[in-house]
């Protein structure tokens, strides 16, 4: 049976909110111990770069704010795939700090386990002219 619409409401309000905020207590009451952040692209072949735990998310959000001059995700949706599995789906627009823009399409599966994020897996894919 899948989780319920709003347990995964509840997980995907709560988990946006701690990488937003970038507060480790927020991250702490939202990922179990041994979370991991698997990203699209990355050193970590074939799962892209792979950070763990509430340190490995903060890393994430700050390579991100790095990597990135703007990041804003549109067309967000999201719903139960399994009893431990949510899909979600958004378009993500972006500005590379050295300049490029980009617009992709993205895939998550976010994996739970009691109600809270386990796993974070990103999949992005290129849209078109300005995709990067």
């Amino acid at each position: 049976m899948a989780l319920s619409m709003e347990t995964a409401d509840n997980i995907m309000r709560r988990m946006g909110k701690a990488l937003f905020s970038g507060d480790p207590r927020q991250m702490e009451t939202v990922l179990t111990d041994d979370a991991e952040w698997h990203f699209a692209i990355g050193e970590h072949a074939p799962d892209g770069r792979v950070l763990k735990g509430v340190a490995g998310f903060l890393e994430g959000v700050t390579r991100n704010k790095a990597l990135f001059e703007t990041l804003r995700f549109e067309d967000i949706r999201y719903e139960p795939f399994s009893d431990a599995a949510i899909v979600m789906t958004y378009l993500v627009v972006g500005k590379h700090r050295n300049g490029d823009a980009f617009t992709q399409r993205g895939v998550e599966i976010i994996t739970t386990r009691d109600g809270k994020v386990a796993k974070k897996d990103v999949f992005w894919k290129q849209t078109g002219p300005g995709s990067g």
